[in-house]
C-alpha cells in the first residue's frame, strides 16, 4: 500500500500544478490510504496481537484528524475549526505557519511598479492618453490574457464573506488590488500618431491607446523635439465590489492605462544648444579681454 502511495507521490511530481491543487490531490490520497491503517489494525486483533492493533488505530485516528483539517484548509472557504490546534503549536513553539493559498495568490507584489527603465523624476512629463473603443477592447482582450497566464490575480482581495466583514461605508475592493505595469510596452509613431502598443509580449501586442499631449505640446509635436520613452504604463480601475444590504455587490467597469512619458532634447538639440553655450563662453571672453586691455590703459 505504502509503494502504491509512493508511486502516485512521484507521478505528482511530473505535473505542473499550483500548490492548491496540489495540496488537494495529496489529502485525497493520503486520506484513503489512511484507511488501510484499519486493515493492518484488523489484522492484528485477528491474530491476538491487541497492543499493536490499538496502536495502528491510535496512528489511523491521528492521520484521520489531520486529514479533516486539511479537507478543511484546502477545500473551503472558512479554514477555521474550534478543534485545530495549529494555533495553540504556533504560540507554544513561537513560530508563525505560512499560509500556502495566499503566497499562491500574492502574484504581483502590492504596490510594486515595473518600468522600462531608470529615470530621475525631473525627465517625466505629464501626459494625456486618449482612447477609442478598439483600443478599450484590445485592452480587455490583453488583460484577459494576463490573466489566463496567471500574471493577474483579479481576485478582488479575498472572498464575499471577508470582503463584507471588512467593508465599511463607501468601500469599493477591485478586481485589480494595485495597479500592475503591463508585461510588455512601446511607443510608436504610426500614420502622424503617437501610440501606445503593449500585451503579453512584443508579438501579441495590441494598439491601446493615443498620446495625445506631452507637456503642453500636442504628443507629435513633442515627439519631433524630444526623444521619447515609455518610462511605465500601468493597468488599473476595472470591476469592482461593494456592500450591500446583506451581501457584495458588484459593478463592471472598464479596465484603464496610466503611462508615464521619460524625454530627453534630441541629439541636434543639444547640439544646438551647445553652439549657443560656446558663442556665449567666446562673447565672454571677448568682454574680458576688451575689459583687460582698458584697465591697462587706465594704468599708463
Amino acid at each position: 500500500m505504502f509503494s502504491i502511495l509512493g508511486m502516485i507521490n512521484s507521478y505528482i511530481g511530473y505535473f505542473n500544478m499550483n500548490a492548491t491543487l496540489k495540496n488537494r490531490i495529496y489529502t485525497v490520497v493520503g486520506g484513503v490510504g489512511n484507511f488501510y491503517l484499519l486493515y493492518v489494525a484488523y489484522r492484528f486483533f485477528a491474530n491476538g496481537f491487541i497492543v499493536r492493533g490499538l496502536l495502528f488505530i491510535l496512528a489511523f485516528l491521528a492521520l484521520l484528524y489531520f486529514t479533516y483539517l486539511n479537507i478543511l484548509y484546502f477545500f473551503t472557504e472558512d479554514r477555521v475549526s474550534k478543534l485545530d490546534i495549529s494555533p495553540k503549536v504556533e504560540k507554544m513553539l513561537g513560530v508563525k505557519i505560512p499560509d500556502t493559498r495566499a503566497a499562491e495568490n500574492a502574484g504581483v507584489a502590492p504596490g510594486f511598479m515595473q518600468t522600462n527603465g531608470i529615470f530621475k523624476d525631473e525627465e517625466f512629463l505629464p501626459s494625456t492618453l486618449r482612447t477609442n473603443h478598439k483600443q478599450r477592447e484590445n485592452l480587455q482582450k490583453v488583460v484577459a490574457q494576463l490573466e489566463q497566464v496567471g500574471y493577474l490575480q483579479l481576485d478582488f482581495g479575498g472572498k464575499d464573506k471577508e470582503l463584507f466583514k471588512k467593508a465599511k461605508s463607501g468601500d469599493r475592493f477591485f478586481a485589480l488590488n494595485e495597479p500592475v505595469a503591463l508585461p510588455y510596452y512601446e511607443l510608436r509613431e504610426v500614420n502622424g500618431k503617437l501610440l501606445v502598443y503593449g500585451g503579453v509580449n512584443q508579438i501579441e501586442r495590441q494598439e491601446l491607446g493615443e498620446v495625445t499631449q506631452v507637456g503642453l505640446l500636442r504628443g507629435i509635436e513633442a515627439l519631433k523635439r524630444y526623444r521619447l520613452s515609455l518610462a511605465a504604463v500601468a493597468l488599473t480601475g476595472g470591476p469592482y465590489k461593494f456592500a450591500g444590504r446583506s451581501t457584495m455587490m458588484q459593478k463592471d467597469e472598464p479596465y484603464k492605462l496610466e503611462i508615464q512619458v521619460a524625454y530627453r532634447p534630441k541629439e541636434e538639440e543639444l547640439s544646438r544648444l551647445g553652439s549657443e553655450i560656446r558663442e556665449d563662453i567666446e562673447q565672454v571672453k571677448r568682454v574680458n579681454a576688451v575689459d583687460k586691455t582698458l584697465r591697462r590703459r587706465r594704468d599708463k
